[in-house]
């Protein structure tokens, strides 16, 4: 999976969002969970969208406190507006009104909370899927997912390299896993 993790890291980089696409069980969930890992802050959203998601589940339930001052406005804190990283699950399988919000989002990193537009903290949203969109009211969103990696199954060799890998790290302790991470003053030597 090195080829995905890496171009997952310059997508975050770049400020660019990735789609990983492939059948289940192939650990696409597992490389976005660990590009998380690879920023010293932040916070980190993920998802498992449905036909069924509503959109308090991605963007936050509707402020009460706003609504008796005749406005209509989230409490986005601990979702995805607020995430650095983000990850939705069965990305295509969501209805129309969360995948016309994940528009503005993906693309302008701009959120409508209903008085107006806010910026984000998103860094990148990595997206993931079984197949492709086929359906031309997905193609938009699709369009937003520059990066687009399939992810396949792993022969034999490389699955018994990955475990020893995974064993390799699995004794490090969370300060020094630290060393690795980004900080923000990393980032912005990088994008200078």
């Amino acid at each position: 999976r090195e080829e995905q993790a890496s171009m997952l890291l310059l997508a975050a980089l770049a400020g660019e969002n990735a789609l990983l696409f492939g059948p289940p069980g192939t650990g696409k969930s597992l490389l976005a969970r660990r590009l998380k890992d690879c920023f010293a802050e932040g916070q980190y959203f993920e998802y498992l969208l449905t036909k069924f998601s509503a959109p308090e589940d991605l963007f936050g339930p509707i402020s009460l406190k706003a609504l008796e001052q005749d406005r209509y406005e989230r409490i986005h804190v601990r979702h995805l507006p607020s995430a650095q990283i983000g990850f939705l699950d069965e990305t295509f399988k969501a209805n129309s009104a969360i995948l016309n919000s994940l528009l503005t989002i993906l693309n302008e990193r701009e959120f409508d909370t209903g008085s107006g537009r806010v910026p984000t903290n998103l860094r990148s949203v990595v997206g993931a899927s079984n197949e492709l969109p086929r359906e031309p009211e997905l193609m938009a969103l699709y369009d937003r997912f520059i990066v687009r990696l399939a992810v396949g199954r792993l022969n034999d060799d490389d699955l018994l390299r990955m475990l020893s890998s995974q064993a390799a790290t699995a004794g490090l302790k969370p300060t020094e896993l630290a060393t690795y991470q980004l900080t923000a003053a990393d980032l912005k030597t990088i994008q200078d």
